[in-house]
């Protein structure tokens, strides 16, 4: 029983080759709301399962996570397609959560540290949508430019990708970092691991910036955001930043 528990949560916070779940069926749901239920309710679904079924965790399933994790993080520094990106992302830091788990957290602070990881992806899942809508695709390097085309929605886009890769004072770096704190104190070299994929994610979420801020520009129809779609934006952003500051006490 414990076995089909285990496997089950690790279709939900993926382990390598079960994260290829999500990734297929992230890939096919095109609604922009569909996508950003699937990403607060996946991980939420695994840590359910383990809840629900009381598992212990085999000390196996450290190395495991860590290979996904780095494997879907190294996936998204070559992936250009932002709709496909965001969804290796999600894998990746999901994978995660296997560790916080094996140092000692108990699954229901999980709960946190997945929203952490999610909300900035739902959010990106939005601003792809944005690109589509103007470019008819979201393919970083054929739509190239935008910062000089598309001013209001290059800065937004920016400012959610570094929520997305853990920088500073954004939920998913206090996520982050506690756990490196938590491996550091019992395993330390999954705390090295957890480091190494976090710089993954920042060369992925700088490659996939450059190729589509720079550039001649990508001609489109449709003009930037306006100044009340940059607003509302801008507030889920700040949103973002409190709920960091705030879940920062109860991580730290």
């Amino acid at each position: 029983m414990q076995q089909v528990s285990l496997v089950a949560a690790a279709i939900f916070l993926p382990l390598f080759p079960l994260g290829m779940l999500f990734n297929a069926v992230f890939k096919r749901m095109r609604p922009a709301w569909l996508r950003a239920l699937l990403l607060l309710t996946w991980p939420l679904a695994g840590i359910a399962v383990l809840q629900a079924s009381n598992a212990i965790i085999p000390a196996w399933v450290t190395p495991w996570a860590l290979f996904s994790a780095a494997l879907y993080g190294f996936r998204a520094v070559v992936i250009r397609e932002v709709g496909v990106w965001t969804g290796f992302l999600a894998t990746s830091a999901w994978a995660l959560l296997w560790i916080a788990l094996t140092t000692g957290l108990e699954p229901r602070a999980l709960v946190i540290h997945a929203l952490a990881f999610s909300l900035p992806l739902v959010l990106l899942v939005f601003m792809t949508a944005e690109l589509e809508r103007r470019y008819e695709s979201a393919y970083a390097g054929i739509v190239n430019g935008i910062a000089q085309a598309q001013p209001r929605l290059a800065g937004v886009f920016v400012v959610t990708i570094l929520a997305v890769i853990g920088s500073p004072m954004f939920p998913s770096f206090f996520a982050l970092l506690n756990n490196v704190m938590l491996a550091a104190d019992v395993q330390p070299a999954a705390a090295f691991g957890i480091a190494t994929v976090w710089l993954l994610w920042s060369w992925a979420g700088i490659r996939l910036l450059q190729q589509l801020l720079v550039g001649p520009g990508t001609p489109s129809p449709h003009d930037d955001i306006g100044r009340g779609m940059t607003t509302v934006y801008g507030l889920s952003l700040l949103l973002l930043l409190f709920s960091g500051l705030y879940v920062s006490g109860r991580m730290l």
